[in-house]
């Protein structure tokens, strides 16, 4: 998938309080807002809104880091729970701190991770891992 691709599949854009998150049809790429302290309690609106759209079909997060924010890791041991149906998770980052926080991030999912230095990698790896969900 490119971002060409992406934006003819695109459905909606959400503005939340924690940033700005683009649906399509089963990707949603994340941009979390400057200085925000990202908690499970500001993030049930987008778990929410994601049980909404995509109910039971895979889906994959793209978060992408453009700006510099704080999470509490532990919080995705509670991902899978809330988001039974995600098939995956990737990190877009733009500097070498970036990319170790992401690495640090993915020893907390039990599910396929990566990380990218640009947005079109990440959106072909998770095209590839959604056409391998659907052959399973």
């Amino acid at each position: 998938m490119t971002t060409q691709l992406f934006e003819q599949t695109f459905i909606r854009t959400h503005e939340l309080e924690i940033g700005t998150f683009r649906f399509d049809e089963n990707i949603v790429i994340g941009q979390v807002r400057e200085g925000m302290q990202i908690n499970l309690d500001n993030s049930l609106p987008l778990f929410a809104l994601a049980w909404e759209q995509y109910k039971n079909q895979p889906v994959v997060y793209i978060s992408d880091r453009k700006h510099s924010y704080s999470l509490d890791p532990t919080m995705h041991y509670e991902t899978k729970k809330l988001v039974p149906f995600i098939a995956g998770y990737a990190w877009v980052v733009y500097d070498d701190r970036c990319e170790k926080v992401a690495r640090l991030e993915e020893r907390f999912l039990d599910f396929p991770t990566a990380v990218f230095r640009s947005l079109e990698p990440a959106l072909a790896w998770a095209w590839n891992l959604l056409q391998e969900k659907e052959i399973d």
